[in-house]
């Protein structure tokens, strides 16, 4: 009985473990297994940030993509075109003096994956990502410091976000 007891209440741990890193969001990932099709690209950004185009780079390097001129590329090199970046900010506080103190900021965009006469293979997909942006009612500096940061990060999700969802892609 106390055996029985004992093994029961493991099982309940484990079923308490597991539901509560499900609920916090935690998802185990490996690595993008980026189709062979697409290992070699050239790459179109209108994202409008130069920022973004650097961390999607390194992101496709660390997905194993090479990025080429399109001088480099033949016919059957694809193009991988982003659209401009969006953002969208809500006000979710403002303090006592009627100042915002925290905003909920959203980047979003759109890419496909094209072949070199401009026909659509993949797409258009749409990637997103969304923080919450406290700090609001700082000084100026201080406020511009911590949401240069901040965005910073949001670019790198994005970028992340676009290999991840490459991955995906039936080509």
């Amino acid at each position: 009985m106390i055996a029985a007891l004992t093994q029961t209440t493991r099982l309940v741990l484990l079923a308490l473990l597991t539901m509560s890193i499900v609920a916090c969001g935690f998802h185990l990932r490996g690595e993008s297994n980026i189709p062979t099709r697409l290992k070699v690209l050239t790459l179109t950004s209108e994202s409008g940030s130069d920022r973004f185009d650097r961390s999607l780079r390194i992101a496709l390097t660390k997905a194993g993509v090479v990025v080429i001129d399109k001088a480099s590329a033949n016919q059957d090199t694809l193009n991988l075109k982003i659209n401009a970046i969006k953002t969208q900010d809500i006000e979710l506080a403002r303090d006592a003096s009627n100042d915002v103190s925290q905003l909920q900021r959203r980047l979003s965009s759109n890419y496909f994956i094209r072949q070199a006469d401009g026909k659509s293979l993949y797409g258009p997909r749409s990637i997103n990502t969304t923080k919450t942006l406290t700090n609001q009612n700082a000084e100026a500096s201080a406020k511009l410091s911590y949401n240069t940061s901040q965005v910073a990060i949001m670019y790198e999700d994005l970028a992340k976000q676009l290999v991840y969802d490459l991955s995906y892609a039936p080509l």
